[in-house]
C-alpha cells in the first residue's frame, strides 16, 4: 500500500491547479500555436530522400522561401508564423 500512496503524493505535486487567467491561457495557446506553425514551416524546407536504386532525393517545398523571397531572416521565419497563425484565427 505504501507505494500507491507514495504515487498519489507524487501525482498532487505535480498537477497543477486550474488556471484563474483566461488571458494567460490564451497567450499560452497562442504562443503553441505559433510554435506548431514555425515547426511546420522548418519542416517544409527539410530535403528527403526516398529509398530504392538509386536514391531519390525530394526537393523542399520550402514554404518560407516562396512567401518571403530569397535572403529571409530568422525574425522573418517567427513574422510569418505568428501572421498565419493570426489569419487562420480571424477567418
Amino acid at each position: 500500500m505504501g507505494s500507491i500512496e507514495r504515487r498519489i503524493e507524487y501525482l498532487k505535486q505535480h498537477i497543477r491547479p486550474p488556471e484563474k487567467d483566461k488571458d494567460a491561457a490564451l497567450r499560452r495557446a497562442l504562443m503553441h500555436d505559433i510554435l506548431d506553425e514555425l515547426a511546420s514551416l522548418k519542416a517544409s524546407r527539410a530535403v528527403h530522400y526516398r529509398g530504392g536504386t538509386p536514391m531519390v532525393r525530394i526537393e523542399p517545398e520550402d514554404i518560407p522561401g516562396k512567401i518571403l523571397g530569397p535572403g529571409y531572416t530568422p525574425e522573418d521565419v517567427w513574422e510569418l508564423a505568428r501572421r498565419r497563425i493570426l489569419e487562420r484565427r480571424r477567418g
